[in-house]
């Protein structure tokens, strides 16, 4: 709003208060039509507002949250496009993992159908110890005794070499019909491979 100022005349205070109103007039014009355009570029939801409020929502401040609304269009619009991304990502990373679950239940039926094959071609009933539970351990310890009888059968009255074989007088190894190395050193035994199982079987010397 214009203040008079006081070394100025009556004549002078108008004129300079005639070219402010005239540049604030120049300002609303430029002002209304940046908010006509503004309505008819966001113009927002209108069905069903009553006269009172459709007037507000054509209101400055109303249109000016619409504008920023959607000065945020590109960042929405690529946030909008990661979000789904993701998801499918996840979506497809979940729908893997239940196959592969699937797979490595269907793998461990498999399993313990063929272990209790196993055990009982080798002689082993349900009732002496065998249960569904049990089966896959009773079937590595079969195949593990059995590999071990077959070892010993090839050994004979011979000397195998033995893993921890680091005895410090000279020694020729060890025969499965002793608990010692030939030198005494080193107790030694059978111990079956760490991937070791029923269906491949692998066994080994080891001091203890």
């Amino acid at each position: 709003m214009y203040s008079i100022k006081e070394n100025l005349s009556k004549e002078e205070n108008i004129q300079l208060a005639k070219e402010y109103g005239d540049k604030a007039k120049e300002i609303l014009k430029k002002f209304d039509d940046l908010l006509l355009e503004a309505n008819k570029f966001v113009p927002g939801r209108t069905f069903g507002l009553s006269k009172s409020k459709l007037e507000k929502h054509k209101s400055p401040s109303e249109v000016l949250e619409r504008l920023y609304s959607a000065s945020r269009s590109e960042y929405n619009t690529k946030s909008t496009y990661e979000t789904r991304e993701r998801m499918a990502k996840e979506k497809l990373q979940k729908e893997e993992e239940q196959k592969r679950q699937v797979e490595r239940e269907q793998a461990q039926k498999d399993i313990l159908n063929q272990a209790i094959a196993y055990c009982l071609e080798n002689g082993r009933t349900f009732g002496d110890g065998l249960t569904v539970d049990s089966a896959i351990a009773i079937a590595n310890d079969i195949a593990f005794n059995k590999e071990v009888a077959k070892r010993e059968e090839e050994i004979g009255d011979n000397y195998i070499g033995f893993s921890g074989q680091n005895c410090e007088d000279e020694c020729d190894g060890w025969n499965p019909k002793d608990h010692r190395c030939q030198c005494g050193n080193r107790r030694v035994s059978w111990s079956d491979g760490y991937s070791s199982g029923f269906r491949d079987m692998s066994i080994y010397a080891e001091a203890y």
